[in-house]
């Protein structure tokens, strides 16, 4: 329970930054030591304004200073977070497993942010997610399994499956149709759940993804009063990361 209470409050910042370190590296600008201003008017961020848990609903979603409209998924990033923390916490046999799930879970949210605002997935953050999901891999579930013996073998078949399949079905599509119906990331990202992941959990991810993907396009549909061959992309990326983040805590090995 404690490590659960530590890791969500941590989240509630790692959430902030995820969505902070996905802005910054779409827009190809320094994360590391550059300050935090309001995209409208360009002040500097203060302490209070840094935690948009609160900050947000106190300030009515609008900056301080020019009251121009802040991005939800600032807000929204921290919950998830927060969230992913304490499911993290939860789940762990021990700090260090339960540090490094977490991490993993920040680095999705942070790949399905800049997915559902860019339409992009990183490479910087894309590298991460792989090393920390082979991490994952690697460390167990503290009670000795998968087999330390095999779990290598487990991490990389399913990295070859996950991206393989992605790269087969945006090869595929792009051969009949004619032009790119998934992106490269997608295919990087299916081989880096699968190298968390391992086989036997990859149908499940897709299947949410793809029905999370479907019911977003018809909600779009409905609001817009377009056809679904009219919407044009969906960020697919975005929901295989969340849909794999659901998977790892509520489907076991």
């Amino acid at each position: 329970m404690t490590l659960a209470l530590l890791l969500g409050l941590l989240g509630a910042a790692m959430g902030s930054f995820a969505a902070l370190l996905a802005e910054r590296l779409v827009r190809g600008e320094g994360f590391v030591a550059a300050r935090s201003r309001c995209r409208s008017c360009g002040t500097a961020l203060g302490a209070a304004e840094l935690v948009p848990l609160l900050s947000y609903p106190l300030l009515g979603g609008r900056c301080r200073h020019c009251r121009a409209p802040i991005p939800p998924v600032l807000w929204q990033a921290e919950i998830t977070g927060m969230l992913m923390g304490v499911a993290a916490g939860a789940l762990a046999w021990d700090p260090w497993r339960g540090l490094l799930m977490a991490g993993w879970m920040w680095s999705l949210l942070a790949l399905a942010v800049a997915d559902l605002r860019w339409f992009r997935l990183p490479l910087p953050l894309l590298a991460l997610n792989a090393a920390l999901g082979f991490g994952m891999a690697m460390a167990g579930d503290g009670l000795g399994w998968p087999l330390p013996g095999d779990r290598l073998t487990i991490a990389l078949a399913g990295a070859a499956a996950g991206g393989g399949a992605f790269w087969l079905i945006r090869a595929a599509y792009a051969r009949f149709a004619g032009r790119a119906g998934m992106g490269l990331g997608d295919v990087l990202l299916a081989a880096a759940l699968g190298l968390a992941l391992g086989i036997p959990r990859l149908p499940t991810v897709v299947l949410l993804a793809a029905l999370a993907a479907l019911s977003l396009a018809v909600i779009r549909a409905l609001v817009k009063g377009r056809s679904l061959r009219r919407l044009g992309r969906v960020p697919f990326g975005a929901a295989l990361a969340l849909a794999a983040a659901l998977v790892a805590v509520f489907v076991p090995y």
